[in-house]
């Protein structure tokens, strides 16, 4: 009942994530939600040492205080501070903490948390269903494909994510998922044409650094 319970906060966790992520989408906003993932990998590195007592190094530490000094260089600027990334990087990070902790098989939890979930997934489609703004249908295969490969595509990486971290290190399984957010600034920024101004500009490099940093030293493990 309680590894339930807390399945129950992981999906809570996880919808929150998505959504916040599709929201940053839709205004415009995906450079803020990369900032997000580019953080998630270093706070992942500092849940792991701290709850999970995972080896660390001075390496490791300065790649953490460096992440803290941009995010805290952002904040003394309230104007520019990414809202949806810090959102993004502590739900996310939260979530892979607490399906580590718990052990649970990637395909059980997954099923669990998806069937918790699907409820308000159903009276959410009926109110948009109800406005008119329904996509999903046999009246525009194409639109309902691309819909259902996008479900795919959040799912499946999903799975295999959990899946990796339950056999490593909750901090070397992050530091691949950096990537991810590579992709999304290159596209907010030069598909998308955000807006990128000096502050936010001057904490991605901070956040790089960081993760030049462990990835330097994990490579040292090696």
């Amino acid at each position: 009942m309680k590894t339930t319970l807390i399945l129950i906060l992981t999906s809570i966790l996880i919808v929150s994530n998505w959504y916040t992520w599709i929201y940053a989408v839709t205004v415009n906003k995906l450079i803020d939600a990369a900032f997000g993932y580019f953080i998630f990998p270093i706070l992942s590195v500092f849940f792991g040492i701290l709850f999970l007592k995972e080896s660390h190094n001075k390496m490791k530490l300065v790649a953490i205080g460096l992440v803290i000094i941009a995010v805290i260089y952002l904040l003394i600027d309230l104007k520019s501070t990414p809202w949806i990334g810090l959102i993004v990087a502590l739900t996310w990070s939260t979530y892979t903490l607490i399906r580590k902790k718990i052990q649970v098989p990637t395909d059980l939890g997954l099923f669990i948390e998806s069937a918790f979930m699907t409820p308000f997934a159903i009276i959410a489609f009926y109110f948009i269903v109800k406005n008119g703004n329904n996509y999903f249908g046999l009246n525009d295969i194409k639109m309902s494909f691309w819909l259902f490969l996008a479900g795919a595509n959040t799912l499946i990486p999903l799975g295999l994510y959990l899946y990796g971290s339950s056999i490593a290190g909750l901090g070397s399984s992050a530091m691949i998922f950096f990537l991810a957010p590579t992709g999304q600034f290159l596209l907010g920024f030069y598909y998308f044409g955000e807006n990128l101004d000096v502050n936010k500009l001057i904490s991605f490099i901070i956040i790089w650094v960081a993760v030049a940093l462990y990835l330097k030293d994990l490579a040292k493990d090696t």
